[in-house]
């Protein structure tokens, strides 16, 4: 699993989806006080700044909130 250190704070590699599917987890989770770092494989370029890159995306969480993270994402939607 892909670690990065975010200003200080631990991540983990939650999942790598296409954009649109990451950016609905993305609010889901945000929804439930969890951070989310949205990585492209372009990093600097606007296209992932501005979110019109479409490809497969890499969504890192704190380590520390990981398991709460994949419990989230395990519940039934609505």
């Amino acid at each position: 699993m892909e670690r990065r250190l975010i200003a200080g704070t631990p991540y983990r590699k939650l999942l790598t989806a296409p954009r649109p599917v990451a950016e609905g987890v993305k609010a889901r989770l945000e929804a439930r006080g969890i951070p989310v770092i949205l990585e492209t494989p372009f990093p600097g370029l606007p296209e992932a700044a501005l979110g019109t890159y479409m490809g497969d995306v890499n969504l890192f969480v704190p380590e520390a909130l990981l398991g709460e993270a994949e419990a989230t994402l395990e519940e039934e939607i609505p």
